[in-house]
Protein backbone atom coordinates (compact mmCIF):
# COMPACT_ATOMS: atom_id res chain seq x y z
CA UNK A 1 0.00 0.00 0.00
CA UNK A 2 1.32 3.40 -0.93
CA UNK A 3 2.44 5.60 1.95
CA UNK A 4 0.65 8.94 1.97
CA UNK A 5 2.71 12.09 2.01
CA UNK A 6 2.03 14.03 5.19
CA UNK A 7 2.87 17.66 4.77
CA UNK A 8 3.48 19.71 7.95
CA UNK A 9 1.11 22.32 6.50
CA UNK A 10 -1.75 19.80 6.51
CA UNK A 11 -1.17 19.13 10.20
CA UNK A 12 -1.27 22.86 10.92
CA UNK A 13 -4.52 23.20 8.96
CA UNK A 14 -5.94 20.26 10.93
CA UNK A 15 -5.04 21.95 14.25
CA UNK A 16 -6.75 25.14 13.12
CA UNK A 17 -9.87 23.25 12.04
CA UNK A 18 -10.02 21.41 15.36
CA UNK A 19 -9.91 24.73 17.22
CA UNK A 20 -12.64 26.16 14.98
CA UNK A 21 -14.83 23.08 15.52
CA UNK A 22 -14.55 23.36 19.30
CA UNK A 23 -15.40 27.05 19.11
CA UNK A 24 -18.46 26.24 16.98
CA UNK A 25 -19.43 23.52 19.46
CA UNK A 26 -19.27 26.06 22.29
CA UNK A 27 -21.43 28.54 20.38
CA UNK A 28 -24.00 25.96 19.24
CA UNK A 29 -24.41 24.19 22.58
CA UNK A 30 -27.19 26.43 23.98
CA UNK A 31 -29.56 25.77 21.08
CA UNK A 32 -28.32 22.52 19.54
CA UNK A 33 -26.42 20.27 21.98
CA UNK A 34 -26.48 17.37 19.50
CA UNK A 35 -24.78 19.53 16.90
CA UNK A 36 -22.00 20.41 19.33
CA UNK A 37 -21.48 16.68 19.98
CA UNK A 38 -21.17 16.18 16.23
CA UNK A 39 -18.53 18.92 16.05
CA UNK A 40 -16.51 17.11 18.72
CA UNK A 41 -16.81 13.87 16.75
CA UNK A 42 -15.56 15.54 13.57
CA UNK A 43 -12.65 17.18 15.43
CA UNK A 44 -11.62 13.81 16.89
CA UNK A 45 -11.73 12.18 13.46
CA UNK A 46 -9.54 14.92 11.99
CA UNK A 47 -7.03 14.47 14.82
CA UNK A 48 -6.96 10.69 14.37
CA UNK A 49 -6.58 10.90 10.62
CA UNK A 50 -3.72 13.40 10.79
CA UNK A 51 -2.26 11.68 13.88
CA UNK A 52 -2.07 14.81 15.98
CA UNK A 53 -2.97 15.40 19.60
CA UNK A 54 -5.91 17.56 20.57
CA UNK A 55 -4.62 20.32 22.88
CA UNK A 56 -5.18 19.80 26.62
CA UNK A 57 -7.62 22.67 27.08
CA UNK A 58 -9.78 21.28 24.26
CA UNK A 59 -9.42 17.66 25.37
CA UNK A 60 -10.97 18.52 28.71
CA UNK A 61 -14.07 19.94 27.03
CA UNK A 62 -15.55 16.56 26.07
CA UNK A 63 -16.34 13.32 27.84
CA UNK A 64 -13.85 10.57 27.00
CA UNK A 65 -16.48 7.87 27.51
CA UNK A 66 -19.46 9.12 25.46
CA UNK A 67 -17.75 12.00 23.55
CA UNK A 68 -20.32 14.57 24.66
CA UNK A 69 -19.33 18.23 24.58
CA UNK A 70 -19.22 19.33 28.23
CA UNK A 71 -20.40 22.65 29.63
CA UNK A 72 -20.03 23.25 33.38
CA UNK A 73 -23.36 23.54 35.18
CA UNK A 74 -25.41 22.18 32.34
CA UNK A 75 -24.24 18.66 31.54
CA UNK A 76 -21.19 18.25 33.76
CA UNK A 77 -20.34 18.54 37.44
CA UNK A 78 -16.93 19.67 38.69
CA UNK A 79 -15.65 18.88 42.16
CA UNK A 80 -12.26 19.12 43.83
CA UNK A 81 -11.40 16.10 45.95
CA UNK A 82 -8.02 15.35 47.57
CA UNK A 83 -5.93 17.20 45.02
CA UNK A 84 -7.91 16.00 42.02
CA UNK A 85 -10.48 17.75 39.89
CA UNK A 86 -13.30 15.26 39.39
CA UNK A 87 -15.48 15.90 36.34
CA UNK A 88 -18.73 13.96 36.14
CA UNK A 89 -20.53 13.73 32.80
CA UNK A 90 -24.28 13.86 33.36
CA UNK A 91 -24.96 12.07 30.07
CA UNK A 92 -23.20 8.83 30.98
CA UNK A 93 -22.43 9.41 34.71
CA UNK A 94 -18.74 8.60 34.24
CA UNK A 95 -16.01 10.34 36.21
CA UNK A 96 -12.77 11.77 34.86
CA UNK A 97 -10.04 12.86 37.27
CA UNK A 98 -7.37 15.46 36.61
CA UNK A 99 -4.47 15.89 39.00
CA UNK A 100 -3.98 19.33 40.47
CA UNK A 101 -0.26 19.83 40.92
CA UNK A 102 0.89 22.44 43.37
CA UNK A 103 3.75 24.60 42.12
CA UNK A 104 7.06 23.73 43.71
CA UNK A 105 8.17 26.43 46.11
CA UNK A 106 11.90 26.24 46.63
CA UNK A 107 13.81 27.80 49.44
CA UNK A 108 15.80 30.87 48.64
CA UNK A 109 19.15 31.17 50.33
Amino acid sequence: MKERFKNPATKQIARERIEVLFEQARLAFAEFPDLSNRYVEIARKIAMRQRIRIPRELRRQYCHHCYTFLVPGSNMRVRVHRGNVVVTCRSCNKHTRYRVVKPHVGRSK
